[in-house]
């Protein structure tokens, strides 16, 4: 079956959180767009979530995002200026997260 990609993105793409909405929202991406799935990496410190992200070959950072780490480690994979970044977290500031996207110039989606 073929699905209709609506847009490409160049760059990384980091998911923050992958429970529930997470495992509906990825499928959509990998059908909709067009992107490298080799730079789609997923924040997701709960170890249950683990054996899906292994299981469909999707890259992971096994840390939660703090006030203290979420700069270093978005700015570890987020490029300024490409990619996107989706934040399905409900345990994270969505303000500070949005504020440093703007930043850095890449697009930010929230739930």
């Amino acid at each position: 079956m073929s699905h209709q990609i609506y847009a490409k993105i160049d760059g990384p793409i980091v998911m923050i959180g992958f429970g529930s909405i997470g495992k509906g929202t990825w499928p959509l991406i990998d059908r909709h767009f067009e992107y490298d799935r080799a730079r789609f990496t997923v924040i997701e410190p709960d170890p249950a979530q683990h054996g899906f992200l292994r299981e469909h070959g999707l890259a992971m950072v096994e840390t939660a995002l703090t006030p203290d780490n979420f700069r270093a480690v978005l700015g570890g994979l987020l490029e300024p200026g490409t990619g996107f970044c989706v934040n399905l977290s409900v345990d994270t500031s969505s303000l500070d997260l949005m504020k440093f996207c703007r930043e850095i110039g890449v697009p930010y989606i929230d739930t």
